[in-house]
């Protein structure tokens, strides 16, 4: 079983509720000479399935990132190469986009039309022999390549997934894509006002279940603006017996009970359980800042001043895991899922170059006939559109309907239905998840879903919920007055207000 089944299942559920709503440079002179013989390198580099050749230059690992040399690597991808002696600068363009980095400095820039954007590299561009070498992954993403790694092999691998994309769509047309986001388009501008109930249950590892209810409603403004509030009751008793329960087997406290810790303990689940907690949320998903608070005594049990408000830096955690959240964020404003399937792909790990770049191909072209015209049957006034995928021990179906009238979109329905046999390897189990989400004419929206791991994690959720149109508008950033703590400080134990 290969670890792909997992990215499978992740990369067709971020389609779904998405739905709903370098590498290195070579700084070359301007003479021309003749091409040398193939140089040879311990590191191997596989584009779109096929090797590449290195001339004169080859790849290098330096600091533990691996560096390739630029031209070979870029023209292959179609892009157009330079380098400004006079600043030291190396850039690629291709389709609209140059990306640009100076020899020694981890600052880098990507320029799509008027917009340039000034991101951060954990390593800088270098010189060697003449070339310039720029960070393999940092690059390669910036064009929308997914990036891997071939241990066993020592291959780097890159997938093209903005060509897959277009080389997939090419013989299609895509009318009732384009009716379903002029219909989306209405809750990307203006204010919105969302209320909405749910209940959940889960157990974990045969231990619970844990149930929570609760309610929910904000207000949102434009496409990323958001202030929320959530206010939840939680009975987590069975849970917590059974972890405890798991610690305390075998050992020498078995059977014991510290009676002052069991009555907080017995008295925090009774407050969970009967009065709740509240939360709220405020922020701006464009600039990547969100805020968030917890009612009653949980922040002050966590050492935490009471009313003092969290803040995450989305970008940067997104950072960490190797994503482009700009990116992911660019392309859910559109709610385009060929974008968001895109952006999904080059955030992807890959591992194996036998088999990837196949498998990324074939799920590539599946959504691009899942969305295409000639995939939607007319049933009534409806369209529905269906996309299976059976590959790498997982198996996926997605239905998408597309509730008409007047030949104009209203509203959805979608469900989803994935298996996937686990990895072995890697001690993933096997999983199961059932999804159901809509929305009606009248903006009422439903979602529910269940995840079956193998007795390793048991879910439930229903929500159930509605939109309208609004005047107010949201607040984005906690009270003047508030002590604000960075998410990270939680973390490392060093919490002190920002």
């Amino acid at each position: 079983m290969t670890r792909f089944s997992h990215r499978v299942l992740a990369t067709a559920t971020a389609l779904t509720v998405l739905s709903t709503g370098a590498s290195a440079f070579a700084a070359e002179s301007a003479e021309t000479t003749a091409a040398p013989e193939a140089a040879e390198s311990a590191i191997a580099v596989q584009l779109d399935g096929n090797d590449l050749t290195f001339t004169d230059a080859v790849p290098q690992v330096k600091d533990e990132r691996t560096f390739l040399p630029f031209r070979a690597v870029f023209e292959a991808m179609g892009a157009e190469v330079s380098y400004d002696a006079a600043t030291n600068q190396v850039s690629a363009t291709r389709d609209g986009t140059t990306v640009t980095m100076t020899l020694d400095s981890t600052e880098a820039t990507v320029t799509t039309g008027d917009v340039t954007t000034t991101l951060a590299m954990d390593v800088a561009p270098y010189a060697a022999q003449n070339r310039t070498y720029v960070p393999v992954r940092f690059a390669a993403q910036a064009f929308g390549c997914a990036v891997g790694w071939d241990q066993d092999d020592s291959t780097v691998i890159l997938v093209d997934t903005q060509k897959l994309l277009e080389d997939a769509k090419a013989d299609n047309t895509y009318t009732y894509l384009d009716k379903y986001l002029a219909y989306n388009e209405q809750f990307m501008t203006g204010n919105w006002e969302m209320k909405a109930d749910f209940d959940a249950s889960a157990t974990v590892l045969g231990m619970g279940p844990a149930t929570l209810e609760g309610t929910m409603s904000g207000i949102s403004a434009g496409s990323t603006q958001v202030e929320a509030a959530m206010t939840m009751k939680m009975d987590l008793k069975a849970l917590i017996d059974g972890f405890n329960g798991l610690v305390s087997a075998g050992t020498e406290t078995e059977g014991t009970v510290d009676a002052e810790a069991q009555a907080k303990t017995d008295a925090l689940l009774k407050a969970l359980k009967e009065d709740g907690i509240s939360m709220e949320l405020r922020g701006d998903l464009g600039t990547g800042m969100l805020y968030f608070t917890l009612s009653g005594d949980v922040l002050a049990d966590a050492g935490i001043p009471a009313d003092s408000w969290i803040s995450m830096d989305m970008g940067a955690l997104y950072g960490a895991m190797g994503m482009d959240y700009t990116a992911l964020i660019d392309a859910s404003k559109t709610l385009d899922p060929n974008a968001l399937l895109q952006t999904s792909l080059s955030g992807m790990t890959l591992t194996d170059k036998d088999a990837d770049y196949a498998a990324v191909s074939a799920l590539v072209d599946g959504v691009a006939k899942f969305l295409a015209d000639d995939s939607f049957v007319k049933d009534g006034s409806n369209y529905t559109t269906t996309y299976t995928l059976n590959q790498a021990g997982a198996d996926v179906t997605i239905a998408f309907t597309l509730l008409m009238k007047d030949d104009a979109v209203v509203g959805y329905d979608l469900t989803m239905k994935a298996t996937s046999g686990g990895d072995d390897e890697t001690g993933i189990p096997a999983m199961a998840m059932d999804m159901k989400a809509g929305m009606d004419a009248d903006n009422n929206m439903t979602v529910s879903m269940t995840l079956d791991s193998n007795n390793m994690l048991d879910m439930s959720l229903e929500m159930t919920g509605s939109y309208a149109t609004t005047d107010k508008a949201p607040e984005l950033t906690p009270p003047a007055d508030a002590t604000v703590i960075p998410y990270e400080q939680l973390l490392t134990g060093t919490a002190e207000q920002a």
